[in-house]
């Protein structure tokens, strides 16, 4: 294991040295902040001095041999062990690593439900919080970054999306998709769009879909179909100037053949929009893995529901940022219309950190 110490002025400063050097499977060991004494602390200022560590595996010394199953399978032990290892250290000095005025913000990100390692990443990156000239507020530099974790996630303008577009809501069963592809199809017709409805979950046949009874309803073109041919015939009869909503079925991460037949299937759709819906209340890395499966589908955003199920916003906040796909809407209810609300990157953040209501 090879070892060494990184000196810096800052901690982003010497965790991007560390990244350049030793690479993203780099484990922190140690960290320290110093501050000179006497005449030298007003000229040379403070520092921070990280001890990081990094498994690197010997070459196959013998030329030509192939190494062995047993030394595969303990290269493979040791790897584990080393993330597990990280893992321990990061949450046991993970605030130890950054400035003073970032811990406790570090420890609420994590209260929230950002993984440790997560959080470190995402505030070592950030410049320490510095309070306004004056400002006798000490909350005043977790505010600062606060916005800056804000600018960290991307949403979408609910305002400036076209009213005539195909949008297609995908994800994993339970999801809440059919829910929130009828919330947006009533959104539609009270402002005064116009709206069709496609179900291309085969599953629900042949018993009449909880849609045709909702379409009925609204009086909004309702159709379903199987197949690529199908799917085809149907948008050739869809409005030109409305929206045409497009419901899927529920898939896990691992129904590969479901995906394919699903990815074949959009691209017949020619889909403006496609949502990947997930619910808050699911583990980050299941939500992760989902986000993995379903961009074969091309998914184009990110819509959370269930948020009035959960106190905890953290995975938001951690799939959001980790994927760089926008968020579109928040589902925090079942009715219809209304529990849909834009996305709000300020929302994510202060939810996360303050784990209650949002003030307006």
């Amino acid at each position: 294991m090879h070892l060494k110490w990184f000196r810096g002025r800052a901690v982003p400063e010497v965790m991007r040295r560390i990244r350049e050097e030793l690479g993203p499977e780099a484990v922190i060991l140690h960290s320290k902040h110093s501050r000179p004494w006497g005449p030298f602390r007003l000229v040379r200022g403070s520092s921070v001095a990280v001890l990081a560590a990094l498994d690197r595996r010997e070459p196959d010394r013998a030329a030509g041999s192939a190494p062995s199953q047993h030394a595969a399978a303990s290269a493979d032990t040791l790897r584990t062990e080393v993330a597990t290892l990280r893992k321990l250290f990061v949450q046991i000095g993970g605030g130890r690593l950054l400035p003073p005025p970032l811990g406790p913000v570090y420890e609420r990100l994590v209260a929230g439900g950002v993984e440790a390692s997560v959080a470190l990443r995402l505030l070592a990156e950030l410049p320490p919080p510095q309070p306004g000239a004056g400002d006798p507020d000490p909350a005043s530099p977790e505010r600062g970054v606060g916005d800056a974790l804000a600018g960290l996630i991307r949403t979408t303008d609910a305002a400036a999306r076209p009213r005539a577009a195909r949008v297609v809501v995908v994800g994993p069963a339970g999801a809440g998709k059919t829910t929130t592809l009828a919330k947006l199809a009533a959104r539609a017709q009270i402002s005064g769009g116009r709206s069709e409805i496609v179900n291309l979950d085969g599953s629900g046949l042949p018993a009449a879909s909880p849609l045709e009874g909702f379409a009925a309803i609204l009086d909004v073109p309702y159709a379903a179909a199987l197949t690529a041919d199908d799917l085809a015939d149907t948008l050739r009869r869809a409005p030109v100037s409305g929206l045409t909503l497009i419901d899927t079925p529920g898939l896990g991460p691992g129904d590969g053949a479901g995906l394919a037949r699903l990815r074949d299937l959009l691209r017949a759709a020619g889909a403006d929009e496609v949502h990947l819906v997930l619910s808050a209340t699911s583990k980050t890395a299941d939500a992760l893995a989902a986000v993995r499966a379903f961009a074969a589908v091309g998914v184009t955003h990110l819509l959370f529901t269930r948020l009035d199920e959960t106190t905890s916003w953290g995975s938001v906040l951690t799939v959001s940022v980790v994927t760089g796909l926008p968020l579109s809407y928040f589902g925090t209810g079942r009715e219809i219309p209304g529990d849909l609300a834009p996305a709000a990157a300020r929302e994510v953040v202060h939810r996360t950190l303050q784990q209650g209501e949002c003030p307006a």
